[in-house]
């Protein structure tokens, strides 16, 4: 009997072992990180995030080819790896040492600085177990460095006063910068969101700023307090800057751009060697404005939970770190407290 040739061919099945094994996947670093980079992106990062993510992954890379680490695939990412990089970065690399036009000063990168690095790392690695990409993540076993906690030097009130006396308010530029100075001690805004400030974000009538979700950290609407005479102040500065210039901002240069952070930072300097300030001792910058805004806020009885909203903490624990008792105080609770002055007390 003929086959039937509605049926078609019989099949030939292959055994396994005459099976050809198939190569492996190969992903490139460049590769690793464009997904990891476009994946990032569609979630909506700020562009501040994923700039910064391209700045760690370039420092990375420039490190493996500066060691002859020949890595073909992502896969060669192993802890020992990144734990030699920890290291690399920790005690080896110096601040500013490939940037090109910056005075090297043989300083070690702050902890904070290896921190973040390391910590971009992590998110990448994690993403691409995730994904598949990688067998297992690599850094899950990659601790950052322990360091000291030191207590942040904050600026004392005749410190804060000498600052907003540096200025000359007679100019533009000088009224402009004791204005920022003055809204960065009373509202603990942080240096970039201070200087997207517009017209329309603060409400007079209401005395506050209310600073849209785009310009806050957490993606939330925000609404910050002002005092009266920040108040005065802003108005006037805005009235001399709508006078000369086509623009919304309210902190901008005398080319009626934006005023930029770094710019900022150097008149801060500027001002603070005019105000007799030990910068060794004492560091002016936008940051410091904020350190002071939250630690006279609870010291001088204001509650944590509203500090937290004011300043747009994520973490309770963040606004908790600004709580200082005063030294008097805890002398004086130890003076009343400590057993061998209680034992002192009785004998007398």
């Amino acid at each position: 009997m003929s086959n039937d040739p509605r049926l078609g061919k019989k099949a030939v099945i292959k055994s396994k072992s005459s099976r050809v094994n198939k190569a492996p996947v190969v992903t490139t670093l460049e590769m690793a990180f464009d997904l990891f980079y476009s994946a990032k992106r569609s979630e909506g990062l700020r562009e501040r995030t994923l700039a910064d993510y391209r700045s760690y992954w370039r420092y990375f890379n420039e490190w493996l080819a500066k060691c002859g680490h020949e890595i073909t695939d992502v896969k060669q990412i192993n802890a020992e790896l990144l734990r030699e990089y920890l290291g690399y970065m920790t005690h080896d690399h110096t601040r500013y040492e490939d940037v090109e036009d910056r005075q090297k000063d043989g300083k070690p990168l702050s902890i904070a600085t290896v921190t973040s690095r390391l910590r971009a790392l992590q998110t990448m690695c994690k993403f691409w177990a995730e994904e598949d990409i990688v067998n297992e993540n690599p850094a899950s076993r990659v601790k950052a460095p322990r360091h000291d906690t030191e207590d942040k030097t904050v600026f004392t009130d005749e410190q804060l006063d000498a600052l907003l006396a540096a200025p000359d308010t007679g100019s533009y530029v000088g009224m402009r910068d004791r204005t920022a100075m003055l809204t960065l001690a009373d509202t603990g805004l942080r240096v970039n969101e201070l200087l997207a400030l517009e017209t329309p974000y603060i409400d007079f009538s209401a005395r506050c700023i209310r600073l849209p979700a785009a310009l806050n950290k957490n993606r939330k609407p925000r609404i910050i307090p002002l005092s009266p005479a920040v108040l005065r102040d802003l108005l006037r500065l805005i009235q001399e800057t709508s006078a000369h210039f086509d623009t919304t901002f309210i902190f901008v240069s005398n080319y009626g751009e934006r005023l930029k952070a770094d710019h900022f930072r150097k008149q801060l300097r500027k001002y603070a060697v005019q105000a007799g300030i030990d910068t060794k001792e004492t560091r002016v910058s936008p940051h410091r404005f904020r350190d002071y805004f939250c630690t006279n806020y609870l010291v001088n009885g204001g509650d944590l939970f509203t500090l937290q909203r004011i300043v747009a903490h994520a973490d309770v624990k963040t606004t908790q770190g600004y709580v200082r008792p005063n030294e008097g105080v805890i002398r004086d609770n130890h003076a009343q407290y400590s057993p061998v002055s209680r034992l002192g007390k009785k004998r007398k």
